[in-house]
């Protein structure tokens, strides 16, 4: 089913380590480009496999389009999401219904994918443009040399010891990170907090839509939303899956080669699910995302981790209640998994004759499906990069310093971000607050163009590499972060509350809050809920606190820096 090679020795011009969605959307980009290009995937695997990793946002989606995969086919495979809830939840909060919400409208269908059968989608349709895909060739990279324009890897596989000759290497093997971890290593700790995430699949979820009493209204069903429950310590994610695991590998390629063809009839997902053998079911994926500084819990274990939030968010509890863990559901996957301070950035993005793209570059913190859509970017850049060098015969480190630049640029911008996000947790009107500002930047960059191929502005991802948009975010970033250092200075994180966030709430509004409202037709939610209009402007705040001294620039205030990973 899976290609094998029985030379000992081949030659290519690119050799992609990793069969994951940056390295065959970039190897499948590469031979559409430059058909005769000789593009090798290689990848440790016997097979697609599963990988934690589902939710998918425009980008992404419009990515896979790109390489000719048709929309009717991700409708047919995988569970339809139209954008990101986040409620705001505590000990008080019995019911989600009434929670402070807050839904970021997609710019147009996406989806909930379960990894195994993404890849093979994207396996079959990297075939179908002429890639040769290689399963079972793990990349030994001790044994191996790089230079540019020649570099040789060393390949351990089941027929014996192989050699992959390949004028350019590119690592997209995702967090294993192949050459990453060769060449420099990461540096995985030096931000102002790590976070950790525990996870676990589920049946009988009951669907939120079931739910009566909803305050405000979506303009889709919330179960198609990625929904974010959100405390102080963290977060908890709620994604449902169509999920194809019960087929075999043979069968389940052999229904994705079928759908990758553009000739073949589309059929509905249960003609395809019979006529393939290709049994389907509803699960859940529902994890828990910690920050390290504030959360004790995870040290004593997953599932205690599980047990000690549902006991202290009640609104998870009632989530969860009835639904039932799939203890043995996916191959090498415990009832709960568990994966510690994962974000990280590489110390090496390029060098002669070889490059980073994904999550073998940096790894951010899934709070809002970056990873996808950020690596697919850097993958597309990539590209420009890889046919500039290979036009100019050109393939050394100095020839890919612009993207490089632009690697570690989208890193800073996605890394802030998400500690804004986490930090918004703190008070319940600062998540709508931060998730109307990256929207208005957002919409304002990309509407109008989702319809397009993937293209080159995409890769400024969600608009928020513009200069505008960076200069307003770390003003938020800096009021925010000041703000909790201060707090954390007088009341220990068991101990606080949102009113003592209270002047940080004053102060973004003062800062962004005019803004946001002057493009209010830029937030969907916003539009279609008249009682959240307006709320952010500065002359329209709530009475400044008793004990809150705004003074200048929030007077006796420390003010603080960035921390970058890569410090």
């Amino acid at each position: 089913m899976y290609s094998a090679s029985t030379n000992q020795t081949d030659n290519c011009d690119v050799a992609v380590i990793g069969a994951g969605p940056q390295g065959l959307l970039l190897a499948t980009w590469l031979k559409q480009e430059r058909p005769a290009l000789d593009v090798v995937v290689l990848d440790r695997a016997a097979a697609p496999g599963h990988k934690i990793g589902e939710s998918t946002l425009s980008g992404f989606c419009r990515a896979m389009r790109s390489t000719g995969i048709r929309h009717d086919v991700l409708q047919r495979l995988f569970y339809t999401k139209n954008g990101l809830g986040f409620f705001h939840t505590d000990a008080h909060t019995t019911a989600l219904q009434t929670a402070p919400e807050y839904i970021t409208e997609t710019f147009d269908e996406t989806f909930q994918v379960e990894r195994r059968t993404c890849d093979s989608l994207l396996v079959a349709n990297a075939q179908l443009a002429g890639v040769s895909v290689r399963f079972s060739h793990t990349v030994k990279p001790k044994e191996s040399t790089f230079k540019a324009g020649s570099n040789h890897l060393s390949c351990e596989t089941p027929q014996g010891a192989a050699t992959i000759q390949a004028r350019l290497v590119v690592d997209a093997s995702g967090p294993s990170s192949v050459l990453g971890r060769h060449f420099g290593g990461y540096a995985e700790s030096n931000v102002p907090f790590q976070t950790s995430a525990a996870w676990a699949y589920f049946k009988n979820v009951k669907w939120l839509n079931e739910y009566t009493g909803w305050q405000n209204v979506a303009e889709f069903p919330r179960d198609e939303y990625t929904q974010h429950l959100c405390f102080k310590e963290g977060w908890v994610w709620y994604i449902p899956i169509v999920s194809w695991e019960k087929a075999s590998d043979e069968n389940l390629m052999a229904m994705v080669n079928y759908l990758a063809d553009p000739e073949t009839p589309m059929l509905t997902r249960d003609e395809l699910s019979q006529k393939f053998d290709c049994p389907y079911e509803q699960i859940w994926s529902i994890g828990i995302v910690l920050r390290s500084d504030r959360d004790q819990a995870l040290n004593q274990g997953a599932e205690a981790a599980f047990d000690h939030y549902k006991a202290k968010i009640p609104a998870l509890a009632t989530l969860l209640e009835g639904a039932e863990i799939l203890d043995d559901y996916y191959p090498n996957h415990s009832p709960y998994a568990v994966r510690k301070n994962f974000r990280r950035f590489a110390k090496e993005v390029t060098g002669d004759g070889w490059l980073l793209v994904g999550d073998a570059a940096f790894f951010i913190d899934p709070l809002r499906s970056p990873g996808l859509t950020g690596g697919v970017a850097t993958a597309y850049q990539a590209l420009q990069s890889v046919l500039t060098a290979l036009d100019q015969g050109d393939l050394s480190q100095a020839q890919f310093a612009g993207y490089e630049a632009y690697v570690r640029e989208l890193y800073d911008m996605l890394e802030e971000q998400n500690q804004i996000a986490y930090m918004s947790h703190n008070y319940p009107q600062a998540i709508s607050l931060v998730r109307r500002f990256g929207e208005v930047s957002s919409r304002d960059h990309f509407n109008g163009i989702c319809d397009e191929p993937y293209q080159i502005s995409d890769t400024n991802v969600w608009g928020h590499l513009c200069p505008e948009h960076r200069q307003r975010q770390r003003l938020v970033w800096q009021i925010m972060r000041e703000e909790e250092i201060e707090v954390g200075n007088r009341c220990p994180i068991a101990d606080q509350e949102p009113k003592d966030y209270e002047r940080m709430m004053l102060r973004l509004r003062q800062a962004v809050g005019e803004h946001l409202d002057q493009y209010m037709d830029l937030t969907p939610y916003i539009m279609q809920n008249p009682s959240e209009q307006g709320a952010l402007a500065p002359a329209k705040v709530m009475p400044k606190p008793a004990w809150v001294d705004l003074g200048q620039g929030a007077s006796g205030v420390p003010r603080a820096d960035l921390v970058s990973v890569r410090a």
